[in-house]
């Protein structure tokens, strides 16, 4: 027996596309009189751009489960929201072993769009305009639609006789075509000649296109507007520009400059004329009359009334004749008055805290326009506290003319104190009423407030639509008596929702599980929607996709399934950077790099970096998910081949090559605590090493360092290249051993601690404290020159050169210890603009053993620095003077480089 389930899109053959008409339609056969059968069996066929997985868990069938007409039904819908199907056919067969045979077939994908033919465009032009892109999903209707837009955007570009026919051939890989796009544009429209009228040929110096060009009418439309402003800069307020038409090669373009304002400001010296104009909307609104002045009035006084001027006057006055208007604004400031003191009767509050409810302050500008404004936050400031009754009279104001200044005093008529006495919970049926009394935040004896009684409204909606109740609603009833209210939350829960299945649309290179895993609803649980924002926010931060919409589907059964559709960007990057640093001085970088492989959302990139004194090449690969578990891996290669100088002389102190592999997982534990582990195998030549920097064996030579680094980092910053408040702080060891193949044997801590406070509005305080200690064992007494540590330079103490702070052999050359320590404070100043100013003071010293190390040998400098912002951190240049300056050393530096110090 044979029983048949089945939906399909009937088709007419178009070229080698189809018109698609949807139709829908079940034959359902059931033997006797049974509703449902059990699968033991599925088999899937035709099935080639997701997992057989997906496909069972859109359609809901597994073997083991009972099935029914209206839960194929349902599935098919819902595997059909996909939009990668034409078909989906499914067949049971067999009665006492049933098996399920599904067959679907695929939409073609478009897997490249070429473009052949006669066009006196740009391909890439022409690919830009046609619809259909590389990823997407054809269908017949698609490609006519694609090719009449593709045509009538050219049409429009000055190419009339434009003729446009598209090819497809089928690849190999299965569902996956080809089009070829054939464009023959003709001879296009030249622009013979452009006429203007109205106006004189003068016009045309505004215009891109001249005599000669193709009729373009998007440029044209653009001309237009440029017309509009060139205008406006001559100081007419409303010109009309069109209508414009083409015949026989004349384009004729309208014109009609309308009037012609000038305005000017006399009398003004607080406020400068540039402020002042700001608040002028003739040439915005493009009107002028006495509505309009009167408004530019109001508003020339109320900055006037900010900036402390209370009596201020404008008088404009306006001359016109012919086609020409002039205005003056006659301003008088009158005097610049402050505000002495505030005073209050009737109160029993504090007034200091009074106080602080008003805009208006004592010692600042008096401005009229907050008096009302001050009053109705003071009566809604009585009234959040419980004083229903409160009435707060009009502010009385007495002017000082010999001291210039206003004193304010306010009336307050406090009346009684309203108190919650009763709170109680009607309709909680669902949810237990114990909850939303917890939820809500009010108690009895606390103020009757308005303000604190819709928030506790919102907080029980926002409770039911976590728990799955996106219907509920919440009414408040009062009842107040005397000094006395009651409060009745009335609830009407609804019906309780629950997640069904995810829909994933759109996801062409990214596979299926990058996205589930990502997900946090699960199907039965109860539907929040605020689960679905989080969601939303974790899918762009895996920074795949340029567009994420989800849209509710209909509800079955208490039931919402969701559909997510995606729109992937280029996951591809290409950036290359140059620059000039004082050690370096010429610089460049080049990356390469793919955040998707394999459609995992597994990372790899080349990064070259090329300076006068170093050359790196490091490529690096990331796994997001290892073993399919949440714990990042990372790898890394190195090739370095570097010369360390002495930045005065030039003379190389030594210089090594090197090749680093490094491996390693990540595990964060909240949003802002992560920790790492990496093994590290290096392979270190070191050579023309200067003799006084030798303080062993293994500093000449070639090397092997093997080592693990664990560490810890805690970052609560707001912003990695600009933060404004938060802590970096962090711990790094690196351990060696023999066990581990290593030729040096050394134990190394490094830590550091940076604090960003704002301190006032584009002021930073940022703090950082940053240390190092080390020490070998077995044979290692002193840590290879490539790991021991140095200070001094543009990211450390400032106002020394690169590696200059610490020991020193016997020519003067660094020798770097095992121990440093070092503190940097600086005043970040925001100039606006994207600039800004530096104050900073550092210090700190290296020592060749840990038991060396003394405070009192800190080296302090402090400085100034100017910074430009980008993208990727401030360009800065900072001046260090050294406050402690021995004989022979310089009295500072200067640096240059590319980010914050820390």
């Amino acid at each position: 027996m044979i029983q048949q389930y089945k939906k399909r899109i009937e088709n007419s053959v178009c070229s080698f596309t189809r018109i698609t008409f949807l139709t829908i339609f079940f034959f359902v056969v059931f033997s006797h009189n049974a509703s449902a059968i059990i699968v033991d069996e599925i088999i899937v066929n035709g099935l080639s751009s997701i997992t057989e997985k997906e496909l069972l868990y859109l359609l809901d069938i597994h073997t083991g489960q009972t099935v029914d007409a209206e839960h194929v039904r349902l599935g098919i819908k819902r595997a059909f929201r996909k939009g990668i199907f034409e078909d989906i056919s499914i067949q049971t067969v067999g009665e006492t072993i049933t098996k399920l045979v599904i067959q679907v077939t695929e939409r073609n994908v478009i897997h490249d769009v070429d473009i052949e033919g006669d066009y006196a465009v740009s391909a890439r032009t022409i690919k830009k305009l046609f619809p259909l892109k590389e990823g997407h999903s054809l269908r017949c209707n698609n490609l006519s639609r694609a090719e009449d837009h593709l045509k009538q955007e050219l049409v429009i570009r000055g190419f009339p006789h434009t003729e446009v026919y598209t090819d497809i051939r089928q690849l190999k890989e299965r569902y996956t075509i080809e089009l070829t796009v054939h464009v023959m544009t003709g001879e296009p429209e030249i622009i013979e000649r452009i006429k203007i009228s109205g106006a004189d040929e003068s016009v045309k110096s505004a215009m891109k296109l001249s005599e000669g060009d193709v009729y373009d009418q998007i440029l044209l439309e653009k001309d237009i507007e440029r017309i509009r402003e060139y205008f406006k800069r001559k100081k007419y307020y409303s010109p009309v520009i069109g209508p414009y038409s083409f015949n026989s090669g004349i384009l004729n373009i309208s014109v009609e400059p309308g009037k012609r304002l000038d305005i000017s400001i006399e009398g003004n010296y607080a406020v400068s004329t540039k402020n002042l104009r700001k608040e002028m909307p003739f040439f915005e609104a493009e009107d002028f009359g006495d509505d309009i002045i009167q408004e530019t009035v109001h508003r020339m006084l109320s900055v006037y009334h900010e900036e402390g001027y209370p009596f201020a006057q404008v008088a404009p006055v306006v001359t016109e004749k012919d086609h020409d208007i002039e205005l003056v604004f006659f301003v008088f400031e009158g005097a610049e008055v402050e505000i002495s003191s505030i005073s209050f009767q009737g109160n029993t509050l504090e007034e200091e805290n009074l106080k602080e409810v008003l805009s208006l302050k004592e010692g600042k500008p008096y401005n009229p326009d907050l008096i009302y404004a001050d009053q109705e936050l003071l009566q809604e400031y009585y009234r959040a506290i419980g004083y229903l009754a409160a009435h707060v009279d009009e502010f009385q104001t007495q002017f000082n003319e010999s001291s210039q200044e206003m004193e304010i005093m306010i009336s307050i008529r406090e009346g009684l104190k309203t108190v919650l006495e009763h709170i109680e919970i009607e309709g909680a049926h669902l949810v237990p009423a114990e909850d939303v009394l917890k939820i809500i935040k009010l108690k009895r004896g606390d103020a009757y407030n308005e303000v604190d009684i819709s928030d506790a409204r919102f907080r029980i909606l926002e409770l039911y639509n976590t728990r799955g109740f996106p219907d509920a609603r919440v009414a408040v009833s009062r009842e107040i008596d005397g000094r006395e209210a009651s409060l009745v939350f009335e609830i009407e829960e609804g019906d309780q929702l629950f997640f069904g299945k995810t829909i994933i649309r759109g996801n062409n290179k990214t596979r299926y599980t990058v996205i589930q895993r990502e997900l946090q609803n699960k199907e039965g649980q109860p539907y929040n929607y605020a689960l679905l924002s989080r969601e939303r926010q974790k899918l762009y931060k895996l920074g795949l996709f340029s567009d994420i919409d989800i849209e509710i589907l209909d509800r079955y059964d208490h039931t919402q399934d969701i559909l997510m559709k995606m729109q992937e960007g280029n996951a591809g990057s290409v950036e290359f950077g140059i620059g000039y640093a004082d050690y370096e001085r010429l610089r460049g970088s080049f990356d390469i790099g793919y955040r998707n492989l394999w459609g995992m959302n597994r990372q790899a990139s080349l990064r070259t970096e090329l300076s006068t004194l170093e050359n790196r090449i490091i490529t690096q690969f990331y796994e997001p998910w290892f073993l399919e578990r949440p714990i990042p891996f990372r790898a890394f290669l190195l090739y370095e081949k570097k010369k360390e100088i002495n930045i005065d002389t030039r003379d190389t102190r030594y210089r090594l090559k090197r090749v680093s592999a490094l491996a390693g997982f990540e595990k964060k534990f909240t949003k802002y605590l992560k920790s790492e582990l990496y093994y590290e195998f290096s392979v270190v030549k070191t050579y023309e090493v200067q003799p006084d920097v030798v303080l062993s064996k293994e500093d000449r030579g070639t090397l092997i360092i093997s080592g693990i680094r664990p560490g810890i980092v805690y970052d609560t910053r707001d912003n990695p290249f600009y933060p404004k408040k938060g802590i970096l702080t962090g711990l790094s060891t690196k351990i060696t051993s023999p066990i581990l193949l290593s030729e040096t044997d050394f134990v190394k801590v490094s830590f550091y601690l940076n604090m960003y406070k704002e301190i006032m509005k584009r002021v930073v305080l940022a703090t950082s404290f940053r240390g190092g200690l080390a020490y070998g064992y077995n044979d290692t007494d002193e840590l290879p020159l490539v790991e021991r540590y140095f200070l001094g330079g543009r990211n450390t103490v400032r106002g020394y050169d690169q590696d200059e702070l610490g020991p020193k052999g016997a020519d003067d050359d660094p020798t770097g210890g095992n121990a440093f320590l070092m503190e940097n404070l600086e005043l970040r100043i925001s100039l606006g603009k994207g600039f800004g100013i530096v104050g900073f003071l550092d210090g700190g010293n290296v020592w060749i053993d840990i038991r060396d190390i003394d405070l009192s040998d800190f080296k302090f400098t402090t400085g100034l620095g100017l910074r430009y912002n980008t993208p990727v951190g401030p360009v800065r240049i900072d001046y260090g003077h050294k406050l402690e300056k021995e004989r022979g050393d310089s009295s500072g530096e200067i640096h240059f480089s590319i980010g914050h110090a820390f």
